[in-house]
């Protein structure tokens, strides 16, 4: 009996296939006497593709229900390029040898090339439950799982395949991705330094800048934009212009973002125009963290002037307004910006937590009514009219809202939360200390949840469970005055006079925010990509 090893190239692996001594060949099948299929195997070793086609279709033809002969013609469609041939001879092959890992196997590599992850998956994952230490199949579902941002079981895989992982710039661009996502900065780290040593296009180098600041290694982010930026033509320049005061922005530099953004916008030929647009935008965002509202405002204005129908423009303007107090101009900015985008839901939130703020109850109320009526998708609507039903005295119709909502919506942690504070003012405080714990499962470490529950716990007489919760909302908030007197009356409470006498220097009650949550944080604007060089 021969032996033919057939090689075929996969991206970073040969995949060896030692056919003919297959236990699924059976002898009077495909054997020393099939000399097409012998012939076949031949040419296909030796790269003749084409007659490798025409012998292996004359074995098809001798043995039709020979699964190993489908599955190397299967193989050989593949290499040709006709992948829906070789798709259709792997799935015929599976079906007359349902235990053919092998095919199995090639029809998910070949379904993941294709981006048919799905069904890629399906046939991989089928290949390794036939034949659990198959280190390729493991490594192309691994792949696929990548591919699908499927980030912990992609990594799990690529584990299992117990393969060295490929060190082109694709890859751990996917990879670093993946861990920033999962929280495993250190191989977050490591991908991205193994990136800086390798040949970058401009947008991969743009991608690797990105993934850098977002585990605050902000300096060499910057490097690489700084460098991209003084690479450039005057012709080409102003992305990376833009691109490096993004990236003062997110790394914190403000100053250096309003600076490096003025120098993009005079650059910029046509200011009024998307691109200036998203340069005011940046200006003003950093000038509100510098705390120069005036400023933020202007720079604010400019954006939402020269693209009215964008939403975030007007969102950052109207945020900064309602820091800065100004709650009639917020109001004004908002009803301009629905007059241009009169569907937008974030701008009717909006516009309902101005008028919240400017205290005009009633406009408010209208406002986040039309939106829970109108099946709001998200708590927040809920929850700003459950607002406005606490600032006007009728904390029992707050509950009954936020109640409707967690019917609709399911358990979320601010209906849970705003529950317990509804509860709580309608003198129900066993009923809002379910509310609070249920909010503390939903988010152990949100201080004011925890504050909330200890104090629910103080109001029944539960002393002891009351101390526990208040010292996990200082050990979240250190400096919250209002759990340091409760500490103070819990402990006076359980006769610890030392310990009561330790926290009664708090000062006076923080007030609850009521309306933080429907304000949001500033939109900032995406990174420019390199022209003509896109993602990769």
């Amino acid at each position: 009996m021969k032996y033919f090893l057939i090689l075929v190239l996969y991206p970073y692996f040969v995949v060896d296939y030692v056919s003919v001594n297959s236990p699924s060949l059976a002898a009077d099948q495909v054997s020393k006497e099939s000399d097409a299929f012998q012939r076949g195997l031949s040419a296909l070793k030796e790269n003749r593709l084409e007659d490798a086609l025409v012998e292996f279709t004359t074995a098809e033809r001798e043995y039709p229900d020979n699964a190993r002969v489908r599955s190397f013609r299967g193989i050989l469609l593949a290499q040709m390029g006709k992948n829906a041939e070789a798709a259709a001879e792997y799935q015929e092959a599976i079906r007359l040898d349902p235990l053919l890992e092998d095919a199995c196997r090639n029809l998910g590599f070949l379904r993941w090339t294709e981006h048919q992850l799905v069904s890629a998956r399906d046939a991989l994952q089928r290949a390794i439950k036939l034949s659990p230490d198959d280190s390729f199949a493991h490594y192309y579902l691994g792949r696929v799982e990548l591919d699908a941002q499927r980030y912990e079981q992609a990594f799990l895989e690529l584990e299992l395949s117990r393969q060295p992982l490929p060190a082109d710039a694709g890859f751990l661009i996917q990879a670093a991705t993946g861990y920033v996502a999962s929280g495993r900065r250190e191989n977050a780290h490591q991908s991205l330094e193994q990136l800086m040593g390798l040949p970058l296009s401009d947008a991969q180098a743009l991608q690797v800048a990105s993934l850098l600041l977002s585990i605050h290694d902000n300096d060499p982010a910057i490097n690489i934009l700084q460098k991209l930026n003084r690479r450039q033509s005057a012709a080409q320049s102003t992305w990376a212009q833009f691109d490096l005061a993004l990236a003062y922005l997110l790394a914190g530099k403000y100053d250096k973002a309003a600076e490096q953004a003025l120098v993009y916008v005079e650059g910029v030929r046509a200011a009024a125009s998307p691109e200036g647009a998203q340069a005011w935008s940046l200006i003003g965002v950093a000038y509100a963290h510098l705390n120069q509202g005036e400023q933020s405002v202007n720079a604010l204005r400019r954006a939402a002037a020269f693209a009215p129908g964008e939403e975030e423009y007007l969102l950052n303007l109207t945020r900064e307004l309602m820091e800065l107090n100004r709650y009639p101009e917020a109001v004004t900015a908002v009803q301009t910006g629905l007059a241009a985008n009169p569907k937008s839901y974030s701008l009717h939130l909006r516009l309902g937590a101005a008028y919240l703020a400017a205290g005009r109850y009633a406009e408010a109320e209208s406002v986040f009514h039309d939106l829970v009526a109108a099946g709001d998708p998200l708590p927040t609507g809920y929850i700003g009219l459950a607002q406005v039903l606490l600032r006007t005295g009728h904390a029992e119709e707050a509950a009954m809202v936020l109640a409707d909502a967690e019917k609709k919506l399911g358990r979320k942690f601010l209906i849970s939360y705003f529950l317990g504070l509804a509860l709580a003012r309608a003198a129900k405080p066993a009923e809002a200390l379910a509310a609070f714990q249920q909010a503390v499962q939903l988010d152990p470490n949100n201080a004011e949840a925890h504050l909330n529950l200890g104090k629910s716990q103080f109001t029944l007489g539960h002393v002891k469970e009351a101390i526990a919760e208040l010292q996990q909302a200082l050990r979240l908030d250190p400096a919250n005055p209002q759990a340091k007197r409760l500490l103070s009356q819990a402990y006076r409470r359980a006769g610890d006079a030392k310990n009561a006498a330790k926290y009664a220097e708090a000062s006076s009650e923080k007030p609850v925010a009521t309306t933080s949550e429907l304000i949001g944080d500033f939109f900032v604007p995406p990174w420019q990509v390199p022209p003509g060089d896109g993602e990769k």
